[in-house]
């Protein structure tokens, strides 16, 4: 089982030669478990810095971040980047294995998250030999790997080509359905936001400033969505 991430009164600052710089400030948030949540926002507002204060790489800021998974790991999560960041000597099959203990390694799990992501063929192949796409169903199949109870995503299809993106966002949602894990997506684009999410908020002035919720009543209205659309690019 995976729980909710709510965040409180969340602020972060860095110390620059002309003194603090605020990027955010009184985030109240929650992430909800099952979800996939649409961080959007204009260059440069703190979206990345915020995922990274949730996944853990970033510890410097005020307020508090409460994981209510009920998991002996509660604080588990995983990262996907931009970039793949695979190891270019390992194969696919050990890039996927590579976050783990070894005493933590299932290989037959490891043949699941394969076939999951649509890699078992390509399983004993090394990064220089996969396209962009494949590249990136590698760097997600590592990240299910640790088994977290969210996945943060950080703008995991932005440099692939339109078709191979349409099929990753596919198969990111197939993945959430049988996996059923929270997710943090960031992204730029307002027609991935409504391809993906069930709820999109939106980071502007150093906090949430509006949060909209997806429905499929709501999906299936071309008239209330480019209201919507209009609505958030108000707010961005």
């Amino acid at each position: 089982m995976t729980g909710d991430i709510t965040l409180k009164n969340v602020c972060k600052r860095f110390d620059t030669k002309r003194g603090y710089f605020e990027i955010l400030k009184n985030i109240n948030f929650t992430l909800h478990a099952h979800e996939i949540t649409v961080l959007l926002g204009k260059s440069g507002c703190g979206k990345t810095t915020l995922l990274r204060l949730i996944g853990g790489l970033d510890r410097d800021y005020s307020g508090e971040i409460i994981f209510s998974n009920p998991e002996k790991n509660p604080e588990k999560t995983a990262i996907v980047f931009q970039e793949p960041r695979l190891m270019p000597w390992l194969t696919v099959e050990k890039n996927i294995a590579f976050g783990l203990k070894r005493g933590e390694i299932d290989h037959e799990k490891i043949r699941e998250l394969l076939s999951l992501t649509g890699l078992t063929a390509f399983a004993h192949m090394k990064p220089a030999q996969l396209s962009g796409g494949m590249e990136q169903r590698t760097a997600l199949a590592r990240a299910l790997a640790v088994e977290p109870g969210f996945l943060l995503m950080d703008e995991p299809f932005a440099a692939l080509d339109y078709f191979t993106r349409a099929s990753m966002q596919k198969s990111l949602l197939d993945i959430c359905r049988k996996r059923k894990r929270g997710v943090l997506f960031i992204t730029h684009s307002i027609d991935e936001a409504f391809v993906l999410g069930d709820r999109i908020a939106v980071l502007r002035d150093k906090e949430i400033r509006k949060v909209y919720p997806l429905t499929e009543n709501l999906r299936r209205d071309s008239g209330a969505l480019e209201n919507l659309k209009a609505d958030i690019l108000d707010n961005i």
